[in-house]
């Protein structure tokens, strides 16, 4: 039988925004990167199990790998779900799986997670060139191959080989539609009200900013002069309705959740794709992530008015702060109280538009009087729901320190293979460990599913 690369993304504790009564987002990650194998690596089988969707509890997904003895098991975790990662990665070791992990976590731990045993391959950046490569090196089981290999970390013997960066995609436009028909459609926003047949979806890559505490941005950014730097790349208007064509004709997906750390970075883009829509007499919910300023601009231009009218309701803007300093200290901007404006713009000329706001508080400035003076400041905004979210160190930022990382977590995740048998539940998950980097999580870290870069 031909050999099997199979994507997992493991049982974990369900976010409430995104619980069954709501909408768990599909991995748009893994979906790509099924595309990419299956359309240029001939005879390797390619398929997601995606356990929390199919309300899946550890011993069924043990059951489940295995019975479908997978040559090679693909993993994408965000911090706060590392730990179930190395547990699917400890679990496929036992079966003699090669593991390939990627993301924008382990990208950035990559000597440690190597260093664990747990892991063979990290691949670094954007996805889809690197793990047909991978793939094809692989097969050749020789460690020299994975050197030919652009953008990876493996390692041999006590070596951690890290190859280099691998240049970014010029033109999205040239992926591979998403392999949708490997994932339970079905399962996305079906018992849920507000987002009912849902789907994920990318309208580009990266961002035009560079937020210190994001690590979005550095996942899918240009490597430069020894450091990642913002990069947008954005696919065309006309690839978009195609995508949503497919989605809504083929599929029956009724809503979109737009997966971009910010949807509204390009001025042209998804104005663009609302006429297009429009056109065609096509209106469908819209969730995203946007900037204060953006929102701002593109009600100017008359930009924003075209998405409502194309159906987008639902907006999540990263406000973080209210105070100036506090702000340039952020890397944010939105320093001339853009925040409050476009709060008060939506809630008076937008009203079908869900706002949220989120608010990061726990600097290393904040004191008890200054996150009460910030909570009741983000109540005075005219928004609909306030997300607090506490500072965390994510690898990958300034924050990060080598030190921060857990030595007994893959200890913990090999340790909880020999229990999977026992646990029960699609919500079942190892006991959370008080790392750092994985004890909190910026929402569009958590919320969004892995990055493909």
């Amino acid at each position: 039988m031909n050999p099997l690369f199979l994507f997992v993304r493991p049982p974990r504790p369900l976010w409430p925004l995104n619980g069954p009564s709501t909408a768990f987002w599909p991995p748009l990650a893994f979906a790509s990167l099924a595309a990419a194998l299956r359309e240029h690596v001939p005879g390797l089988r390619v398929a997601i199990t995606d356990a929390p969707a199919m309300s899946m509890g550890w011993a069924t997904l043990a059951r489940q790998l295995r019975s479908l003895q997978p040559d090679y098991i693909g993993i994408g975790e965000e911090a706060v779900s590392c730990v179930e990662g190395l547990r699917i990665a400890s679990l496929a070791k036992q079966l003699g799986a090669k593991v390939v992990a990627g993301g924008c976590f382990f990208s950035h731990v990559a000597h440690h997670v190597l260093s664990a045993g747990l892991v063979d391959v990290v691949v670094h950046g954007e996805g889809e060139q690197t793990i047909v490569e991978l793939a094809q090196a692989l097969a050749e089981h020789n460690p020299n191959a994975l050197r030919s290999v652009a953008g990876i970390s493996f390692r041999n013997g006590e070596e951690v080989v890290f190859t280099g960066w691998r240049d970014l995609l010029p033109d999205l436009d040239l992926l591979p539609f998403p392999a949708y028909d490997l994932l339970t459609m079905e399962k996305y926003g079906g018992q849920s009200r507000r987002h009912p047949q849902f789907a994920s979806i990318e309208s580009g890559r990266g961002c035009s900013h560079g937020c210190q505490f994001c690590v979005l941005w550095r996942q899918m950014g240009r490597f430069h002069s020894g450091r990642h730097v913002p990069c947008l790349r954005v696919k065309s208007p006309d690839r978009l309705l195609e995508e949503i064509r497919i989605l809504m004709d083929r599929f029956g997906r009724r809503y979109l959740g737009w997966v971009d750390p910010c949807f509204n970075a390009d001025p042209h883009t998804p104005a663009r794709l609302a006429d297009l829509l429009l056109r065609q007499n096509r209106t469908i919910g819209q969730s995203a992530w946007l900037r204060a300023d953006h929102l701002l601009r593109d009600h100017a231009s008359g930009s924003l008015k075209l998405c409502y009218d194309s159906g987008w309701n639902e907006a999540y803007i990263g406000i973080e702060r209210l105070d100036r300093e506090e702000l340039a200290r952020l890397g944010k901007g939105n320093l001339n109280g853009e925040a409050a404006r476009a709060a008060a713009l939506l809630h008076a000329k937008y009203p079908r538009v869900v706002t949220f706001g989120s608010f990061i508080y726990g600097l290393p400035s904040d004191s008890p009087e200054s996150v009460r003076a910030l909570f009741r400041a983000a109540q005075r905004l005219p928004l609909d729901q306030v997300l607090f979210i506490p500072f965390t160190p994510l690898p990958g930022t300034p924050s990060w320190e080598p030190r921060m990382w857990d030595k007994t977590v893959p200890l913990v995740s090999a340790a909880l293979r020999q229990n999977a048998c026992r646990t029960r539940g699609p919500q079942s998950s190892p006991p959370r460990h008080h790392l750092e980097h994985s004890s909190a999580l910026h929402p569009r870290d958590a919320a969004c599913p892995v990055s493909t870069q």
